[in-house]
């Protein structure tokens, strides 16, 4: 008995359970981005937006596409408080516009420089008259007797 096999090339997790829609949204939010955010919750879903329209894919989805990247060397994972965290490096990047056909000029939310109003190390100074840690006249009542302890 003689049994031949057709080979139809390498086998890979991604693309045999992520369907393409949801593979496609995923890269793209995490190539816009830059980094993905993910609750390890199993029912959970995990939402996304892209271009003001909101979308939604299985968390498994997205963990098997991210682990599908890691091991390639395309993303850097991090886990923290029950959420894991990937942020695309270099070779992640340029994967990417290979696989949307993209310009080299086009990089992620998270590589372009700020802007001078998005500077989010900087505080804009406080109007005059309001109040906040360390200014105004403190916690207590018109005497300042609050807050003391009794005796």
């Amino acid at each position: 008995v003689t049994v031949s096999v057709l080979y139809c090339g390498p086998v890979t997790m991604t693309n045999r359970i992520v369907p393409k829609k949801t593979r496609d949204d995923v890269y793209r939010f995490l190539f816009t981005e830059g980094v993905i955010c993910c609750k390890k919750d199993r029912l959970a879903p995990w939402e996304g937006t892209l271009g003001g329209k909101k979308f939604n894919a299985a968390v498994h989805h997205v963990w098997y596409l991210m682990r599908s990247l890691q091991s390639r060397g395309l993303v850097r994972e991090q886990f923290s408080w029950r959420h894991f965290y990937w942020f695309l490096n270099d070779e992640g990047i340029a994967y990417l516009r290979q696989y949307f056909h993209l310009a080299d000029s086009v990089v992620p939310n998270s590589m372009k420089p700020l802007g001078e109003g998005e500077n989010f190390e900087k505080r804009r100074p406080r109007p005059d008259g309001e109040g906040g840690r360390g200014r105004g006249r403190g916690r207590g009542g018109a005497d300042g007797e609050r807050g003391r302890g009794r005796g």
